[in-house]
């Protein structure tokens, strides 16, 4: 959410001026000291974060600051969060989509799968879908939209060319841009769930669970459970804008196979640089998928950030054959990691941690003890769908690291399995569909031209509801069976 100069300056003020009122008013009953100066920073940090009156980046840095001043934690304890294993998890598998993208091999992958779907309307859109859905499980959502986007408008513009100029027409031509955009921002959100690296909400979710109950989610547990759900929600995607909101016909699209097959032939013939990424890629999601089968018995303190660094270090020694003297990955490509989002993570985990150190965690967990008599069922959708929309306004990173405290005092109050709420909640913070300021893959399709702000809000409002039933349905009943677990009961060995 960019913020106007006159919220700018309003946000920039009220982050402090709120956190000096929670300091100076009494410490509510049960609260410790320490408890209610990490509520005051937590605060002033978390209004930065969603109004990004100050750059996130910066904002990051605050708990370094604020949480050894007001006697929380220390310096050394604050930075370790910075240093988080799950942040060098994020390096090697953001270095690696760096990999690809120097040598135009994701680029390669979607045009072909664009170019096997067909060249009627809703045969590209499927395309479009699976094409944007499957890279940004490895890809971060931004870059996957950033490089889907161009084809499409290539597409789109060959199609305004070509079609005749009748009313019934351009209606149709009219509709399929708004379709094909839209499904580039909305399946670059829904691939990232399906990977623990696909999204950093995703991996601020494994950090919380690894510090609050110190249990490491490994990535197939993860796969094997969000895979199906983001077939489904991006089978549903399909249809919604094929089918539902903009009816698209079966016409072949004239000039969209020769757009496809020409871009095609601009990559040439596969290099050997591109087979080695591949490669090392696919070594990298076999050994994150099979670690626990085949690497765990043999090396045993090998974990997911372990093989993601190993494939990262790879590509900086094997030599690449196009440009001598140079290897698959160099530093000065590698610069363009995206630093704002690692401390970003560093910031949200030492927030995370200062709850549990504490007990703002338990004092939470008390006042929520009126929510013990509803449903699970009930509490469980309400929070989906309160993240989800919530995530319509707000930074979903920011989202994620204020709830998971949250529901972890929940989870023990009410004694029940905390994966539940926490799970649910991190894959509604990725299905954000109405509003342009939701994802950056949604300002991106919406600085397009493409769409107008009803047609974003058109097409995401009943994908908004689809996605919360879904994840509701599938976190109630496919989780405890994916991850052997009991949701009803909260784990003695977690307490």
């Amino acid at each position: 959410m960019k913020p106007t100069k006159k919220q700018n300056w309003l946000f920039t003020v009220l982050g402090p001026l709120l956190f000096l009122l929670i300091l100076l008013l009494p410490t509510p009953e049960g609260m410790t000291p320490m408890a209610k100066n990490v509520l005051a920073c937590t605060t002033w940090v978390v209004i930065w974060w969603l109004s990004e009156a100050v750059p996130i980046a910066i904002t990051s840095l605050m708990p370094l600051i604020l949480f050894p001043l007001f006697d929380i934690l220390p310096i050394k304890e604050v930075s370790n969060f910075y240093a988080s294993p799950i942040i060098f998890l994020f390096l090697g598998g953001f270095i690696i989509a760096l990999a690809m993208e120097k040598w135009n091999l994701h680029k390669r992958i979607a045009l072909n799968i664009i170019n096997l779907t067909g060249t009627n309307q809703r045969q590209i859109l499927l395309g479009f879908i699976i094409a944007t859905g499957g890279l940004s499980m490895w890809i971060s959502n931004t870059a996957t939209t950033m490089m889907m986007l161009p084809i499409a408008l290539s597409i789109i513009s060959q199609v305004q060319n070509l079609l005749k100029k009748s009313s019934d027409s351009d209606l149709e031509n009219s509709n399929f841009g708004k379709a094909l955009v839209l499904s580039i921002a909305f399946a670059a959100s829904i691939g990232g769930m399906a990977t623990i690296v696909g999204t950093p909400t995703n991996l601020i979710l494994v950090d919380g669970v690894k510090q609050f109950y110190n249990y490491e989610i490994p990535f197939d547990k993860w796969f094997f459970f969000a895979m199906p759900l983001v077939i489904i929600l991006l089978g549903i995607l399909w249809w919604h804008l094929a089918f539902n909101v903009f009816k698209l016909s079966k016409t072949q699209v004239k000039g969209a196979s020769n757009v496809i097959k020409s871009e095609i032939s601009k990559l040439g013939k596969m290099s050997q640089e591109e087979k080695l990424v591949a490669f090392i890629f696919g070594t990298v999601a076999f050994a994150w998928i099979f670690r626990k089968l085949l690497i765990k018995p043999y090396f045993p303190n090998v974990d997911d950030t372990t093989i993601a660094l190993i494939g990262a270090l790879s590509l900086f020694l094997i030599p690449s054959k196009q440009l001598k003297g140079e290897f698959l990955m160099d530093w000065n490509y590698a610069k363009r990691l995206p630093w704002s989002v690692i401390l970003l993570f560093g910031g949200a985990f030492a927030v995370a941690g200062s709850f549990s150190s504490s007990g703002l965690t338990v004092w939470l967990g008390e006042k929520m003890a009126g929510l013990e008599s509803l449903p699970f069922w009930l509490i469980l959708f309400t929070v989906i769908a309160f993240v989800n929309y919530l995530t319509e306004l707000t930074q979903n990173m920011a989202t994620c690291t204020l709830m998971i405290p949250v529901l972890a005092a929940l989870a023990l109050t009410i004694d029940v399995h905390p994966m539940g709420l926490m799970v649910g909640m991190t894959i509604a913070a990725s299905c954000a569909f109405m509003m342009p300021i939701a994802t950056a893959p949604n300002a991106i399709v919406f600085g397009s031209g493409q769409i107008e702000m009803k047609d974003m809000v058109r097409a995401g409002f009943l994908l908004n509801i689809f996605s919360i039933i879904l994840i509701s349905l599938f976190v109630y009943f496919l989780l405890p069976i994916i991850w052997e677990i009991d949701l009803s009961i909260f784990p003695n060995e977690w307490k």
